[in-house]
């Protein structure tokens, strides 16, 4: 029986193997010159932007230690940020530009994704220290240039609306990209509001404004933070495609002519854009497992958006569902 199971298992790994290969290396090399070409511009745009970012951070950074400004000190870091933001995104776009080798089979396509949630994590770490900055102001805050904030974080501003409409585009079909476009929105948020709070330090020395400020824009930040890392998490932690019911596609898969019981099932996103599957189909002795397998990724791709697909057939008495494996 173990024999039996093993050829089956060599068969379906060899037309299984053959068949998504050809068809993901002809895709993969088709959307790889496709973003090559679309992309040069946008990529331009973006290196563009992190040069623009970074020139503004020092000016904010500087200008905020003149001023003894902890809310455009914080703009200034939020900036570098936005500028490591975009440099990952960049670096992460042109590797994922790599077609797949022996070494890295899926490609470098996920490099998006631990790019993303670099950007995140660093959102995180930033923000947590800027309110903690600002409540060590609170009880004793200093005197405040208004005039030099309001000057400085309304350039800063114009410079994230700027950096925003070049990203923008690019970033609808980049997960990666709207982590960076978060962190420009953001900022511009920060900018508005160091922008008041420069403002009413001017018009009526309420220099206890700014680090309140600071904590409010703490505050904002975590919150988008926390809704927009969740879809990175659960790619990296191999979740679920979203929207795709795991009880359903067992179901599916179990309604299939032949199927007897599917089992040691998995579903995963390759990265954000690929979905995979793997499980282990117990099918009746007669059925010709070959057309098991093709009616199952057909299934999978229609029903599930699910095109790479490893499937593993087993007999009633052989395999996890023999005896001898209960």
């Amino acid at each position: 029986m173990a024999h039996a199971h093993h050829n089956d298992h060599d068969h379906t790994a060899h037309v299984h193997t053959g068949h998504d290969h050809t068809g993901h290396g002809a895709s993969g090399h088709a959307h790889a010159g496709h973003s090559h070409g679309h992309g040069f511009e946008s990529d331009t745009a973006i290196l563009w932007a992190v040069l623009v970012n970074l020139a503004l951070t020092v000016a904010q950074i500087l200008g905020g230690w003149w001023a003894d400004s902890v809310a455009l000190i914080a703009d200034g870091v939020h900036n570098l940020s936005d500028a490591m933001a975009l440099a990952l995104a960049y670096g992460a776009r042109r590797l994922a530009q790599r077609g797949a080798s022996p070494r890295m089979s899926f490609g470098w396509q996920r490099s998006e994704i631990i790019a993303a949630f670099v950007n995140y994590a660093t959102l995180i770490a930033i923000s947590i220290w800027l309110g903690y900055e600002a409540i060590l102001r609170l009880a004793d805050p200093p005197q405040v240039a208004g005039g030099v904030v309001m000057a400085l974080a309304g350039l800063a501003l114009v410079i994230d609306l700027g950096t925003a409409a070049l990203v923008w585009r690019s970033a609808r079909d980049s997960l990666n990209l709207r982590a960076a476009l978060l962190h420009n929105l953001t900022d511009a948020g920060v900018s508005v509001a160091v922008i008041l709070g420069g403002l009413l330090v001017w018009a009526f020395g309420w220099n206890r404004i700014d680090p309140i400020l600071t904590i409010l824009i703490s505050v904002v930040i975590l919150i988008h933070v926390a809704g927009d890392i969740r879809p990175v998490l659960r790619i990296l932690m191999l979740g679920a495609p979203p929207g795709t019911d795991p009880a359903a596609v067992k179901t599916a898969m179990e309604e299939l002519p032949g199927v007897i019981e599917a089992h040691h099932l998995h579903l995963w996103q390759i990265d954000e854009k690929r979905s995979s599957a793997e499980m282990h189909l117990v099918i009746e002795d007669q059925v010709d497992f070959t057309v098991v397998i093709a009616d199952a990724k057909r299934v999978l791709a229609e029903r599930f958006s699910i095109t790479h697909a490893t499937i593993e057939v087993e007999r009633p008495a052989a395999g996890c569902a023999g005896p001898t494996h209960a």
